[in-house]
């Protein structure tokens, strides 16, 4: 091992060539009282240094975001359009399948039960699902709410062929469509079920690809909701929800869809919005969601809400996933485990989609048709056999546009960024202690020396051990034989002078072994010494510019 006054050497010396800050100081001042103000300085430094590191460290490890907005010139798809009749299905046709088709025969029983309620008013009340309401809070919620509840309620396989059956005809409900221009009929169309609207249509079948903006490269929507035809107290206000998403994702139209009310047409101008998230930063992945099976984390977290919602509580929030047996929360303690399992949606693992496309709307309506073009509308509509008399309350038109084939694409990108990270350390290393990365290089080139020290030293001491056990033997064998010799020399005097010398011999050997192993040790810690003032030599001579009597 080293010895105290080998450490004592090494660390002094480097601490005389050293390019940490102050530590010369503390070996250089001649004075004790010195030397503690300034290790006091240099202590002081380091901590703060360290504290300015796990600062910078905490800083690091939160990834803050930055989001970078610009606009690109784009040819954007348009967005699906998605709309379904706010009256679920047609009256006309209820009664007139009642007979034939199983879900008409169940409606036909709610729909007369219903209306029996309403205008079996007593006493200022009126019974539905033997809950009484006065006859000012009565409202055609309950009775709306009941009837989507028993539109669904067989199979559901059986209930969307039978909703199909039952709903109006493409061509009764969609008029006429073009879009840039261009008329599209019902093929431009695709078809599906939701449990709550019943028969709905989505535009295009296909992504279709932008080329023009402003209203006459619109896709315009002539369409007819046919009050006449609507199923009582089911749907109070007439018109059509319509929704505006990405392509290839489900719409979400009690959430995300808004109405639209006929006599008026109405202007929508979309601007396409793009947003970009980091998926992985510095290993830590998942940071957004890449599944595609989101536009957005509200979708997500409905879905898995009312997931947790049917778990829990044994109905449904909404009936976006209806089947047998499985009726809308509605009583007190359906509504209670609902709020209950709502407050759990901590347990719901979603996450902001990496892509995320949305469409800004502006929205515009006027009355319509204009009092010029009522003419020209009747004329139009008696060629499919109808008067625009008996449909005037029922007709409304839908323009949608983009305003600009721009895109607003925002993307985001780390805050503080590995190479921010570094500098900052650097900064508080050279700020508060003088270090740098070429400081480093001294450190290490400190500790090779330490190692270099100790390894010489243990294969010296184990030398030496070897070295003075064989000179103790010889020692003890020359203390033998001259003992062995004033006994001889009793007997035959020259036998035992021969004894005497040889032990005297051996004895003066192991002196000097034991002399020539001490020099050796001496000029090997000269060396040590050597090697280390070389270093010291190959930089400048650091000065103590001070006076002794100074700090």
């Amino acid at each position: 091992m080293m010895s105290a006054s080998d450490v004592r050497t090494l660390f002094r010396r480097f601490a005389e060539y050293t390019t940490f800050h102050g530590v010369n100081r503390i070996i250089s001042s001649k004075l004790m009282i010195g030397r503690l103000v300034w290790l006091c300085i240099v202590m002081t430094s380091f901590c703060m240094c360290i504290r300015q590191i796990y600062i910078l460290s905490v800083q690091f490890s939160s990834y803050k975001i930055n989001r970078k907005v610009s606009t690109l010139n784009a040819d954007p798809y348009f967005p699906s359009i998605s709309f379904c009749d706010l009256n679920p299905l047609s009256h006309r046709k209820i009664e007139e399948y009642k007979d034939d088709v199983e879900l008409a025969t169940h409606l036909i029983k709610i729909i007369k039960r219903n209306q029996a309620a309403v205008e079996g008013l007593k006493n200022g009340t009126v019974d539905i699902r033997n809950t009484l309401f006065n006859k000012d809070d009565l409202h055609s919620e309950e009775i709306e709410q009941q009837f989507r509840r028993e539109m669904n309620y067989f199979d559901i396989n059986i209930t969307k062929k039978a909703v199909r059956k039952l709903s109006p005809d493409f061509k009764e409900f969609v008029l006429s469509c073009k879009y840039e221009g261009e008329l599209c009929n019902e093929s431009s169309f695709m078809p599906f079920f939701d449990p709550y609207y019943g028969q709905c249509y989505r535009f295009p079948r296909k992504p279709l690809e932008s080329k023009h903006v402003g209203q006459l490269f619109a896709f315009q929507l002539f369409l007819n909701v046919n009050q006449s035809d609507y199923i009582p107290y089911v749907a109070d206000d007439p018109g059509v929800v319509l929704s505006i998403h990405e392509n290839g994702y489900r719409p979400y139209l009690q959430s995300n869809g808004f109405s639209v009310s006929p006599g008026f047409k109405t202007d929508i101008s979309l601007f396409q919005k793009r947003m970009l998230r980091k998926r992985e930063v510095f290993g830590n992945t998942d940071l957004c969601d890449d599944s595609g099976e989101f536009t957005n984390i509200q979708a997500c977290f409905e879905l898995c809400i009312e997931k947790i919602i049917e778990k829990n509580c044994n109905c449904s929030p909404t009936l976006s996933d209806v089947s047998l047996g499985l009726w809308i929360c509605d009583d007190a303690e359906e509504l209670e485990c609902m709020a209950q399992a709502e407050k759990s949606s901590d347990n719901c693992s979603c996450k902001e989609p990496c892509n995320e496309i949305k469409y800004e709307t502006f929205r515009s309506m006027t009355t319509w048709p204009g009092r010029s073009y009522v003419g020209v509308l009747d004329a139009i509509l008696k060629q499919r056999g109808v008067a625009y008399q008996d449909l005037r309350e029922s007709l409304l038109f839908v323009n949608i546009y983009f305003s600009s084939l721009q895109e607003e694409v925002t993307e985001e990108e780390l805050a503080y960024t590995i190479e921010n990270f570094w500098s900052d350390i650097g900064g508080s290393l050279g700020l508060w202690v003088g270090m740098s990365v070429i400081s480093l290089g001294e450190i290490l080139e400190l500790g090779i020396l330490i190692l270099r020290f100790i390894r010489k030293r243990s294969v010296r001491l184990l030398s030496t051990e070897q070295k003075r056990g064989e000179a103790e033997d010889k020692l003890n064998d020359g203390l033998n034989q001259i003992i062995k010799g004033f006994n001889g020399m009793n007997e035959e005097k020259q036998e035992g002078r021969t004894e005497f010398n040889d032990g005297l011999n051996k004895i003066l050997k192991s002196i000097n072994m034991l002399t020539a192993e001490q020099q050796k040790r001496d000029n090997d810690e000269n060396a040590n010494y050597s090697e280390i003032s070389i270093v010291e030599n190959a930089l400048p001579k650091q000065y103590n510019v001070f006076p002794d009597h100074v700090l």
